[in-house]
């Protein structure tokens, strides 16, 4: 079987004493994109799991690290990749969601893949061909502070099983940006995990547990009794800026930028808001520079949002997701997702 890609080490089962003291030094030995290879009990099958596709997302590559620690032997054959590496190791540490200069790794995994990030992402997607997994975990970082949450582009026993091992909450959509989660439509079940915040120990310790659950059990793919009722949001639409558009974060309007938010605004994360909650502020000659369309390229900004004046409110009640302080982020991905708070379909 042909593992070969000069973009990605192989790394074959790396004892503990192999992998470092700190997950400085378990980076550092790695150098960049890996491959690492744990045989299981069942040698006849094989799972994956995708971490570190963004530099400033760490909680992925801490709990392999940390299953590589202890030491555990899996059910089947696990393969771990780990991405971004030499990104997370750019001083300061884990502080880059992609360099400056590279395309954020985790929209480039759809063609054409000619940038160094596509060429990489090719690179793990051929990877995947022929090794074959039954089944393909992403763990990632919310972009803000919130809680853990899966996404998936179905919903069926299969995918929600695998978000049962790590979050009682899944998004399902069909938004296709290049996101890795979108290997489900090779019908390999695929979901995203978002931890939660990267500065948040809860979120290392969310990746950790699922991550032995997900590699230890004999069967992950059949849905069984859980502690929690899984909820599940559809269709979630985002809210994107145009390349000419400033934001800004502050308690009191900038009369300088085209939208302000209030810089505590993540904690409308999941919760319900009502159409009579402030979100920000936004100039009235800038309001199409807002942009908010359904996979299907439907606009229906006006259906998630309403301009009193230069006030942003809700037009109807919602759920917020992925908010984001980060303005770097917002402009160049999302501000945040939401979804109506009875499920109905915006479009």
């Amino acid at each position: 079987m042909s593992l070969g890609s000069p973009l990605i080490r192989y790394w074959y089962n790396p004892s503990s004493d192999m992998v470092g003291d700190t997950v400085e030094a378990f980076l550092q030995e790695m150098a960049g994109p890996t491959l690492i290879h744990i045989p299981g009990r069942d040698r006849s099958r094989k799972r994956a799991i995708c971490t570190l596709l963004h530099g400033n997302e760490p909680s992925g590559t801490r709990g392999i690290f940390r299953f590589l620690k202890e030491g555990i032997e899996p059910a089947v054959d696990l393969l771990c990749f780990i991405g971004s590496v030499r990104t997370a190791l750019h001083e300061p540490m884990f502080f880059y969601r992609h360099l400056p200069e590279d395309k954020d790794l985790n929209r480039c995994f759809k063609a054409p893949f000619e940038s160094d990030q596509g060429r990489l992402a090719k690179a793990i997607l051929d990877i995947l061909q022929d090794m074959n997994p039954e089944a393909l975990i992403d763990i990632h970082n919310t972009s803000g502070m919130g809680p853990c949450f899966a996404v998936s582009m179905k919903q069926d026993p299969a995918h929600e099983a695998l978000t049962s091992l790590f979050t009682d909450r899944m998004l399902v959509t069909g938004l296709k940006l290049g996101a890795l989660f979108e290997y489900s439509e090779r019908n390999v079940p695929t979901v995203t995990i978002e931890c939660g915040g990267a500065q948040d120990p809860h979120a290392d310790n969310i990746a950790y547990e699922g991550i032995r659950r997900y590699a230890t059990a004999e069967d992950v793919l059949t849905p069984v009794p859980a502690d929690w009722d899984l909820e599940v949001l559809r269709e979630p639409v985002r809210l994107e800026l145009q390349a000419d558009a400033s934001i800004t974060y502050s308690e009191a309007e900038d009369v300088y930028a085209d939208i302000t938010l209030p810089p505590d605004v993540e904690h409308h994360n999941f919760g319900r808001i009502n159409p009579d909650v402030p979100l920000g502020w936004v100039k009235p000659a800038s309001w199409d520079k807002l942009i908010m369309n359904t996979p299907g390229g439907v606009d229906v900004k006006d259906k998630v949002l309403r301009l009193e004046g230069n006030r942003l409110y809700p037009a109807q009640a919602l759920k917020l997701f992925m908010i984001t302080t980060n303005a770097t982020i917002a402009k160049s991905d999302c501000l945040f997702y939401a979804v109506t708070d009875d499920g109905s379909h915006l479009e």
